[in-house]
């Protein structure tokens, strides 16, 4: 394996020589590039292979737009950070589509701390390099919508307000129906039904409700024929949502494990509809179906960690499919995997110990 290196550019000094500290402390085994001009930082990306690539949103020899295109062809797997002092929802929303992170200056210790360890998380992800390069040039590889983004930033507020969450689903009457159509349906269980959008976030609670926005518009196809694999998608993920639930409910799991395993269940066939949508060239190899859904678990592990997914969910939606499941396994991941053998037919109950042997113990 290739050691690890980040490429940061910045035209100020005094940030590279802050990032350069903070990285020479605590990782010591990684190489570093810095760079104050992007252009001569293009000449040589691809001879670096940088596991990260942190850029300054802008910078005074390119464009925004035109440095992450070039940064795409040229280094398709790295991590792509943007860095920002702009604190403007358009600009964060902007600089969303063009990498997979965002940072805010002044930056701390934890952000950076958090981004290495996704990077070395997802090189040890056993993805084929030609798999990865086509993740990496995806033009559209859905990133987080824009809609997720606002409500992640209202949730974060010391007191989050439910009106105003209310308010921001409310900007699109597509997903105002297909959330009320979900808060009324037996898949949550509610007694009464609902055309409030208020009284729909209050009883789904915060937490749901943002994982559920960001199901909905990730199976948001653009075009009729994705449209119908997303919305087949869809049902079988909230299917099987519905049996985790059973299987959280039946376990008596607290709240914050039982959300935990909805969402991984919600999200756990997200690399089936990347392949859906942007139809993935398989490797010049032959992939039976299992060794295709393996190929689709990882791809859906990829993305979750980029995204910044909890580890327990991501772990989950990567073992979905083992069997037998290891010993050590975290409750997540334990609850999805039952309730997919058992909505598959695969699952066999314990044997029971017989009377007599009770009564010998």
């Amino acid at each position: 394996m290739e050691s690890p290196s980040i490429v940061c550019i910045d035209d100020e000094p005094a940030v590279l020589n802050a990032l350069k500290r903070l990285l020479r402390q605590n990782h010591r085994d990684w190489e570093v590039y810095l760079f104050t001009s992007a252009v001569e930082a293009l000449v040589r990306i691809s001879e670096l292979k940088p596991w990260i690539i942190l850029t300054e949103r802008n910078l005074p020899d390119i464009e925004p737009e035109r440095l992450q295109e070039a940064l795409i062809e040229s280094a398709p797997t790295a991590i792509r950070a943007i860095l920002t002092g702009d604190r403007r929802r358009e600009t964060l929303l902007a600089s969303a589509w063009q990498a997979h992170f965002v940072i805010r200056k002044p930056f701390d210790r934890e952000v950076l701390e958090n981004l290495m360890t996704r990077a070395r998380i997802l090189n040890q992800l056993p993805l084929e390099q030609d798999t990865r390069v086509q993740l990496g040039q995806l033009r559209a590889l859905p990133v987080l919508p824009d809609i997720y983004h606002a409500l992640t930033a209202a949730l974060e507020k010391d007191e989050p307000d439910i009106k105003e969450v209310a308010n921001l689903i409310t900007h699109d009457q597509i997903l105002v129906s297909r959330v009320l159509q979900l808060v009324n349906s037996p898949f949550f269980g509610f007694g009464s039904r609902t055309n409030d959008i208020e009284v729909a976030v209050m009883r789904l609670g915060l937490q749901t409700i943002q994982s559920l926005v960001l199901v909905l518009e990730l199976y948001r196809g653009d075009q009729p024929s994705v449209q119908r694999i997303a919305d087949m998608l869809l049902h079988e993920a909230l299917k099987l949502a519905t049996q985790v639930g059973l299987v959280c409910d039946s376990q008596g799991l607290t709240k914050n494990l039982r959300s935990q395993c909805v969402v991984s269940a919600l999200l756990h066939n997200i690399g089936q509809l990347v392949n859906a949508r942007h139809l993935l060239e398989e490797a010049p190899r032959s992939l039976g179906k299992e060794e295709l859904l393996r190929e689709y678990e990882l791809i859906g592990a990829y993305l979750l960690e980029l995204w910044g997914f909890e580890a327990e969910i991501i772990d989950a939606v990567r073992h979905q499919l083992d069997d037998p499941l290891a010993d050590d396994s975290e409750p997540v991941t334990e609850v999805l995997n039952l309730a997919l053998r058992m909505l598959q037919g695969r699952y066999e109950e314990p044997d029971q110990p017989s009377e007599q042997g009770c009564a010998e113990q």
